[in-house]
Protein backbone atom coordinates (compact mmCIF):
# COMPACT_ATOMS: atom_id res chain seq x y z
CA UNK A 1 0.00 0.00 0.00
CA UNK A 2 1.31 3.61 -0.90
CA UNK A 3 2.47 5.77 1.84
CA UNK A 4 -0.51 7.38 3.40
CA UNK A 5 1.28 10.06 5.45
CA UNK A 6 0.05 13.40 4.26
CA UNK A 7 2.90 15.21 2.48
CA UNK A 8 4.46 18.08 4.44
CA UNK A 9 5.26 21.36 3.03
CA UNK A 10 7.30 24.49 4.87
CA UNK A 11 7.13 28.10 3.84
CA UNK A 12 9.94 29.87 2.52
CA UNK A 13 10.43 33.33 -0.01
CA UNK A 14 6.62 32.69 -0.89
CA UNK A 15 6.16 29.49 -1.53
CA UNK A 16 5.39 26.32 0.15
CA UNK A 17 8.40 23.98 -0.22
CA UNK A 18 7.69 20.07 0.04
CA UNK A 19 9.81 18.40 2.63
CA UNK A 20 12.30 17.17 3.02
CA UNK A 21 13.90 19.62 0.22
CA UNK A 22 17.34 17.91 -0.89
CA UNK A 23 18.59 21.48 -1.99
CA UNK A 24 21.10 23.90 -0.51
CA UNK A 25 19.20 27.34 0.64
CA UNK A 26 20.62 29.74 -1.98
CA UNK A 27 20.08 27.26 -4.67
CA UNK A 28 16.08 27.15 -3.28
CA UNK A 29 15.90 30.81 -2.79
CA UNK A 30 17.07 31.56 -6.58
CA UNK A 31 14.62 28.84 -7.48
CA UNK A 32 11.50 30.05 -5.76
CA UNK A 33 12.47 33.72 -6.58
CA UNK A 34 12.64 33.24 -10.48
CA UNK A 35 9.88 30.80 -10.56
CA UNK A 36 7.50 33.42 -8.96
CA UNK A 37 9.59 36.76 -11.19
CA UNK A 38 8.49 34.70 -14.26
CA UNK A 39 5.09 33.87 -13.11
CA UNK A 40 4.50 37.31 -12.10
CA UNK A 41 5.64 38.56 -15.66
CA UNK A 42 2.87 35.92 -17.13
CA UNK A 43 0.75 37.33 -15.03
CA UNK A 44 1.69 41.28 -15.89
CA UNK A 45 1.23 40.54 -19.68
CA UNK A 46 -1.79 38.34 -19.13
CA UNK A 47 -0.26 35.99 -21.04
CA UNK A 48 -1.79 32.43 -21.02
CA UNK A 49 0.05 29.88 -19.15
CA UNK A 50 -1.14 27.17 -21.82
CA UNK A 51 1.02 26.80 -24.78
CA UNK A 52 4.08 28.60 -25.76
CA UNK A 53 4.14 31.13 -23.29
CA UNK A 54 4.25 28.76 -20.84
CA UNK A 55 7.38 26.48 -22.40
CA UNK A 56 9.30 29.89 -22.76
CA UNK A 57 9.01 30.24 -19.08
CA UNK A 58 10.41 26.94 -18.14
CA UNK A 59 13.37 27.41 -20.78
CA UNK A 60 14.04 30.57 -19.76
CA UNK A 61 14.31 29.08 -15.96
CA UNK A 62 16.44 26.15 -17.28
CA UNK A 63 19.04 28.81 -19.05
CA UNK A 64 19.20 30.30 -16.46
CA UNK A 65 20.08 27.56 -13.52
CA UNK A 66 22.38 26.00 -16.86
CA UNK A 67 24.58 29.29 -16.79
CA UNK A 68 24.46 30.07 -13.03
CA UNK A 69 24.36 26.44 -11.35
CA UNK A 70 26.18 24.48 -13.98
CA UNK A 71 24.34 22.18 -16.06
CA UNK A 72 21.67 19.66 -16.59
CA UNK A 73 18.61 21.20 -14.73
CA UNK A 74 15.37 19.88 -15.52
CA UNK A 75 12.10 22.11 -14.77
CA UNK A 76 8.73 21.23 -14.73
CA UNK A 77 5.82 23.62 -13.99
CA UNK A 78 2.53 22.59 -14.39
CA UNK A 79 -0.80 22.27 -12.19
CA UNK A 80 -0.48 18.69 -11.26
CA UNK A 81 1.29 16.03 -12.28
CA UNK A 82 3.43 12.93 -10.48
CA UNK A 83 7.21 12.28 -11.10
CA UNK A 84 9.86 9.48 -10.20
CA UNK A 85 13.17 11.56 -10.83
CA UNK A 86 17.01 10.37 -10.03
CA UNK A 87 18.83 14.01 -9.44
CA UNK A 88 22.30 14.96 -8.12
CA UNK A 89 22.37 14.71 -4.75
CA UNK A 90 20.93 18.20 -3.11
CA UNK A 91 19.96 19.19 -6.31
CA UNK A 92 16.03 18.33 -5.97
CA UNK A 93 13.28 20.78 -4.85
CA UNK A 94 9.63 20.45 -5.52
CA UNK A 95 7.21 23.12 -4.54
CA UNK A 96 4.14 25.10 -5.01
CA UNK A 97 3.36 28.91 -5.77
CA UNK A 98 -0.09 29.56 -5.96
CA UNK A 99 -1.99 27.59 -8.50
CA UNK A 100 1.42 26.61 -9.85
CA UNK A 101 3.14 23.11 -8.98
CA UNK A 102 6.91 23.17 -9.28
CA UNK A 103 10.09 20.61 -9.62
CA UNK A 104 13.43 21.22 -10.20
CA UNK A 105 16.28 19.04 -10.44
CA UNK A 106 19.86 18.21 -11.64
CA UNK A 107 21.33 15.37 -13.33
Amino acid sequence: MADDKPMEFAHMWGAQVRLPCDMGDDVLRDAIESVREELNNLEATQGDWEGPAGSEIVERIKRKFDSKWSPSWHVVIGRSYGSFVTHETRQFVSFKINDKAVMLYKV
